[in-house]
């Protein structure tokens, strides 16, 4: 019984070190990475909103003989 209780914690303590770890990844990121991010993000919502006034745009073609 107790191998197994140290088996959960080890388990425990090593999804904590990783949590923390990807934490300081997250936090450590530079500014012009994040305002990259941003600004990807504007571009997509834009695009996203164009289709959304516009929903039948691309869904036909005309085709004249």
């Amino acid at each position: 019984m107790e191998i197994s209780s140290m088996v959960q914690q080890y388990n425990y303590s090593i999804k904590q070190a990783l949590g923390v770890a990807n934490l300081r990844k997250a936090m450590n990121q530079d500014a012009q990475t994040v305002a990259s991010l941003l600004n990807d993000m504007k571009v997509a919502t834009a695009k996203t909103m164009e289709h959304s006034v516009k929903p039948n745009l691309g869904s036909n073609i005309d085709i004249r003989v």
